[in-house]
């Protein structure tokens, strides 16, 4: 998602135009923007510092971070937690802070959003609310461009960018005269998870399958939501590679449980495999393969990973586990 954004020449200078709303109408030396993930402080936005990066606990927003809500910081050089801090030792310290939290439309935090000067101030708590409302401007600007690129709910790229993000791979991989192949995965029953447990087990279901599949998944290989419970991955290399993989992420689901309305639920997961032919150029091809692979693997009983051969005839990669 970070690299996405940070490709989105538009979308910084909305980023720049909150940033310096911030250091107007609070009259501070700093305003900054960032998205917080892996325990880094990314700058989408900062003015004043010369950043694009940090470590978050090199940052004075970690306390917003850690407490989850606005936090003011009137005389940093006073404060328990950072009074010998690296940021008050410099040349010219940074002695007042106050962050607010970013969050997704569904409560998700994904950033902060604050205010820092070189001398001690007041904030008043109406000040405060201008920071929390310029914060959920921030947040709509994030979630906005976010949601072209990943889905919201499970955190895979969005069905547009996964196919755009797969063309990239298949001009790559033909200049390195390298395969591509791809998987269709979903997860077994799912209907009866939503009728028995509510759409919301559902979801989290859906959350953990991808979360479970990008534990084993390489950076560069890409996971993608195409609809529903529907998952699509993209890989550089032979179908008996993506295979493999298949098989791994199946043992992956399979070890997932869950607890709803004191229920003990475990689910499984079909696969589909098929590789892009010489002579196409993107995946539409092998996705239809391996579309028709997934739905042979479920005729099958489910629970197993089938791969397409070339002329559409299936061959079962592997039986059933249990």
């Amino acid at each position: 998602m970070l690299e996405a954004l940070s490709k989105d020449g538009m979308g910084k200078e909305a980023f720049d135009r909150i940033a310096s709303l911030v250091r107007d109408i609070f009259d501070v030396d700093v305003a900054a923007i960032s998205l917080i993930e892996g325990g880094r402080q990314r700058f989408r936005s900062i003015q004043g510092l010369d950043l694009t990066d940090i470590s978050l606990e090199d940052s004075f927003c970690r306390a917003t971070w850690r407490e989850g809500r606005p936090v003011v910081i009137c005389d940093t050089g006073k404060s328990a937690e950072f009074h010998n801090h690296c940021l008050l030792t410099q040349e010219t310290p940074l002695r007042f802070y106050a962050g607010a939290v970013l969050r997704t439309s569904n409560g998700r935090p994904i950033g902060t959003i604050c205010a820092i000067h070189t001398k001690p101030r007041e904030f008043s708590a109406k000040e405060m609310r201008v920071m929390e409302n310029l914060a959920q401007m921030a947040s709509s600007e994030f979630e906005l461009r976010e949601f072209a690129y990943v889905d919201a709910l499970t955190g895979a790229l969005s069905r547009r960018h996964f196919l755009s993000e797969c063309g990239r791979l298949c001009h790559l991989a033909m200049q390195n005269a390298r395969d591509v192949s791809v998987v269709m995965l979903d997860v077994d029953h799912f209907k009866s998870v939503n009728d028995r447990f509510g759409h919301a087990a559902g979801d989290e279901v859906l959350r953990a399958l991808v979360v479970a599949c990008k534990a084993d998944l390489r950076n560069f290989e890409l996971v993608g939501r195409l609809g529903g419970e529907e998952f699509a991955v993209a890989l550089q290399g032979s179908a008996e590679k993506a295979v493999a993989v298949s098989e791994r992420l199946r043992r992956a689901v399979a070890r997932l449980a869950f607890t709803f309305d004191a229920t003990t639920l475990r689910i499984t997961s079909s696969f589909g495999v098929a590789s892009v032919l010489p002579g196409e150029a993107d995946i539409s091809g092998a996705l239809l393969r391996a579309d028709k692979a997934l739905y042979q693997a479920k005729a099958q009983g489910r629970d197993r990973v089938v791969r397409s051969n070339d002329q559409d005839q299936y061959t079962p990669a592997s039986p059933s586990a249990g």
